[in-house]
């Protein structure tokens, strides 16, 4: 968060989407960003509380999702889980081979996007 190409991009940017996965050292670099940004000025703050997260399923074992986006629902505008999907971790990421659960995630979190905009 502290590079300065980094800071300028957010200086610029009108909306941001912050990925994560379940994985807690992950969730929490999300987090910390958020708090951060809150931190930061005016213009930063209100990108942190308008973002919308992403909190993909890293692993099939792991606990669902929900848990860690709860985690999010005070920081940010929106949040979005995704499912676990074995073709996320394919060396070609193509949409056609995503379980429709996990397409109709990324279709939420597209609308949630937009609806930001």
């Amino acid at each position: 968060e502290g590079d300065a190409l980094w800071l300028r991009m957010i200086d610029h940017a009108d909306q941001i989407v912050v990925a994560t996965s379940t994985r807690p050292d992950h969730a929490e670099a999300g987090r910390l960003l958020l708090n951060a940004l809150a931190d930061r000025d005016e213009h930063s703050a209100r990108l942190a509380d308008q973002a919308v997260v992403l909190v993909s399923q890293a692993d099939r074992e792991e606990a669902d999702a929900s848990s860690i986006a709860r985690g999010f629902d005070a920081l940010a505008r929106a949040v979005v889980t995704v499912p676990y999907d074995p073709a996320m971790r394919q060396q070609w990421l193509r949409v056609d081979n995503l379980a429709a659960p996990t397409q109709r995630a990324y279709l939420r979190a597209a609308a949630a996007v937009a609806a930001g905009l």
